[in-house]
């Protein structure tokens, strides 16, 4: 008799509790979901500005370090074959490093690709290097890359570019 009695004045309390709870948890998730909006509403433009900026620089960089854009862009007469090979590498790290605080804004996916051209057209002008002798003038260093480069290397900077232009997409920009 005492038994049931306790559980006619426990049942209720334990009910009230639970939806006490239940209540609490939604009010919170709304208060979440509402502070979210508000940060979205009044910084939403600035991290959609500072996004775009990042996709900007890394499709300039990735243009940049196509292997033709880079060869013709960075040969000069006066330089043999090593000369050339160490002022590419150092051209990509350099504009690579210029732009790494930028990836924060960026997919993972998307930097994942963006590093993996940086290393493949590195690859390519290393594998090319090897191929010439070190001493001669640095258009035979750069015609062979140019001659390579429609292997892996300009295919991952395609690649990643296209990413680049599908998370665009994706934001409803274009």
């Amino acid at each position: 008799m005492q038994d049931s009695a306790i559980i006619w004045i426990t049942a209720p309390i334990a009910l009230v509790a639970i939806f006490t709870l239940i209540l609490v948890k939604w009010f919170l998730d709304h208060e979440s979901k509402k502070r979210r909006q508000d940060f979205l509403m009044n910084h939403g433009s600035t991290i959609l500005t500072q996004r775009l900026q990042a996709f900007e620089r890394y499709a300039l960089f990735l243009e940049r370090i196509s292997p033709e854009s880079l060869v013709l862009r960075e040969q000069q007469k006066d330089m043999n074959a090593f000369q050339l090979q160490n002022h590419l590498l150092r051209t990509i790290r350099t504009e690579f490093n210029h732009n790494m605080a930028m990836q924060i804004y960026i997919p993972s996916e998307t930097w994942e690709q963006i590093k993996k051209a940086r290393e493949e057209v590195s690859r390519l002008i290393n594998t090319s290097s090897t191929q010439v002798p070190p001493t001669v003038p640095s258009f035979e260093l750069g015609r062979r890359i140019i001659e390579d480069a429609g292997t892996t290397a300009n295919q991952s900077v395609k690649k990643a570019l296209e990413n680049i232009r599908k998370n665009i997409d994706e934001m409803g920009i274009r």
